[in-house]
Order: structure tokens, then sequence, then C-alpha cells
């Protein structure tokens, strides 16, 4: 089964609008159980620059990961640009041969995921 963990910022980040959390949250829940239906092994992290990253860095480092798809409000902001490289490094270093993706809610992240692993049934 392939082990996915997808990053992105916490709901409660700033640079998250609040109009904007619920519906986030509720794609994110739909998401995780689409992908568990479709056999992955699919896990969210949720990180900041003010967090870190010690939660995916502990994952990366207990557990065998195939792919990290880095979330649409990091990718998508250029004020993150330093996060998103912090995110790489981690995860080129603790999982070097996992597939590092760039998602963000308009493209499916099993379509993302597909490209890089083939499509799978389900």
């Amino acid at each position: 089964m392939l082990s996915i963990v997808h990053i992105g910022l916490p709901l409660d980040h700033p640079l998250i609008p609040v109009t904007e959390r619920t519906k986030i949250e509720d794609r994110l829940r739909n998401l995780r159980e689409r992908m568990t239906r479709a056999g992955y092994w699919y896990e969210i992290i949720q990180a900041s620059p003010e967090t870190g990253l010690s939660g995916l860095i502990h994952r990366l480092e207990t557990q065998p990961c195939d792919g990290v798809p880095i979330g649409g409000g990091i990718v998508g902001d250029e004020s993150m640009s330093y996060f998103m490289e912090q995110i790489i490094d981690v995860t080129h270093e603790l999982a070097p041969k996992a597939k590092i993706m760039f998602y963000n809610h308009s493209v499916d992240v099993r379509a993302i995921v597909e490209r890089w692993f083939g499509p799978k049934s389900g």
C-alpha cells in the first residue's frame, strides 16, 4: 500500500481566511476518506513556520513514505517559499525516495499521486 503524507498549514493559521476554514476542513476530511477508500495509506499533517516541522520529521523518521503532497496554502503563497524549501529539504533527507508533489484544491490530489505512481483501482 502506498503511503502518502500530505502536509499543509493548520486551519487556524492567519493566512487561511476564517470564512474558508470550515470548507477546507470538510474538503480535507473528504479527501482523506476518498484516498483511504482508493487503497492509499493517507495522512494529513499540519505545520507552519511558527510551529515547525517536528510532526513531519517524526512521521518520516518512523514510517515509510512514498509521496509528500505539499498543500496549496504553502505552495500558493510566495511568503511560504522558505518554509516550502524546508519541507522539501526534510523530505529529501529523511525519505529520499519519496516523490514531492505540489497540491492545490483545483486539482484532485489522487490525480497528482497517480501521475507519479500510476492509476489505482478503487
